[in-house]
């Protein structure tokens, strides 16, 4: 039976999962919580990876107070041998009498079994029945979730845009359509993916730094340039460390690809006149990364909005911040490029959507599935 403190209880430890968002992957992020004769004695969220889970966190500030204690985690426990030793293990050494349980964990390294190995240690295990409760914890692990079913990072794809949709001038003028409270909130969300996805375009025109933003600040994020016949200039701010990864076609000349290759600039091929997103995602996701932050400009966004009409699995989320402005001019640039849709019955609705203000402009945030 769940009373009301331990629904109370749940939405403490999702409060500090929602804290390690961004800071977690390729991990999930996940909040434990741990009371005793009514008081929470302990509690913690997951570390970078590497680094304690959230059930270690909150034994160790629990201290010698664990036994006979129920703990509230967002999470199955993990029960194998990872970067971590299992987090079962460590909840049964410690006299935990009662775990409260938000969702499982479909990793099939878990996915059942820590619950199960907990019951076997004689624990109490009760999962979480409120459909709202299990959807928030679901929603703070899109990116976990989505690649434990299909392989492929969780992708957002976002612009600051005008009322006219446009992101440019007929003149290419494009800094700065949203204001400075919109553009600090992107950059929030972009950190808290693992990858950043330009065009060779925005790279130099724009010539964009592309770094982590206020308490992700430390963060090394992928910058990831989609250049097909590597024409970006080299000299550009994103090429100021190893963290960077240039994507060309076989349109690239040898000598193109020799002049990256001499700078130490990471390369991958993605296609052969046009780059594969599918491919490229593919190749992202066997490299550890679970969330990928792409921002244009119309020429990327057109490609891989016309890339996911084909395969669904290619875009996840939608992020526009909306400046109450117009530009117009039938050559100012419009944010999507590419082909588009053939009819209006054709085109997919966004799912889940939120509206805020941020500063004086629009935030719209809606995703196409929910994992």
């Amino acid at each position: 039976m769940f009373s009301q403190k331990d629904y109370y209880v749940m939405e403490e430890a999702i409060g500090l999962a929602r804290q390690a968002v961004g800071l977690t992957s390729p991990n999930p992020a996940v909040g434990a919580v741990i009371v005793k004769k009514g008081k929470i004695v302990g509690k913690g969220c997951t570390q970078p990876p590497g680094k304690a889970h959230a059930e270690i966190v909150a034994l160790n500030s629990a201290k010698q107070r664990t036994r006979g204690a129920t703990m509230y985690v967002t999470l199955e426990p993990h029960c194998f041998f990872g970067r971590t030793p299992p987090c079962t293990d460590a909840i049964v050494s410690a006299g935990i009498s009662r775990v409260v349980v938000g969702m499982k964990d479909p990793n099939n390294d878990v996915n059942g079994k820590g619950l199960r190995l907990l019951k076997s240690a004689g624990i109490d295990v009760a999962m979480v029945k409120d459909n709202y409760i299990v959807q928030e914890i679901r929603l703070l692990n899109q990116p976990h979730l989505k690649y434990i079913q299909t392989g492929l990072p969780y992708v957002v794809l976002k612009a600051g845009v005008s009322l006219d949709g446009k992101i440019a001038t007929r003149t290419g003028e494009s800094q700065w359509i949203t204001g400075p409270a919109a553009r600090n909130d992107a950059r929030l969300e972009r950190s808290m993916c693992d990858a950043v996805v330009v065009g060779v375009g925005t790279v130099n025109a724009d010539n964009p730094g592309l770094g982590s933003y206020g308490k992700f600040r430390t963060k090394k994020l992928l910058r990831v340039i989609i250049d097909p016949a590597l024409s970006s200039h080299q000299k550009s701010r994103v090429f100021r460390d190893e963290q960077v990864l240039v994507v060309h076609t076989k349109k690239a000349s040898p000598q193109k690809i020799i002049a990256f290759t001499k700078k130490n600039i990471p390369l991958y091929c993605a296609g052969t006149r046009r780059v594969s997103w599918k491919k490229l995602f593919d190749f992202l996701g066997r490299q550890g990364v679970r969330g990928i932050f792409v921002e244009g400009g119309a020429g990327v966004h057109g490609s891989l909005y016309d890339a996911f009409l084909s395969n669904p699995l290619l875009l996840d989320r939608v992020l526009f911040y909306i400046a109450p402005k117009i530009i117009g001019g039938k050559s100012a640039l419009s944010v999507v490029g590419g082909n588009g849709t053939r009819s209006i019955s054709s085109v997919l609705s966004l799912t889940n959507v939120h509206v805020s203000l941020v500063g004086s402009d629009m935030k719209v945030d809606g995703v196409f599935t929910l994992y």
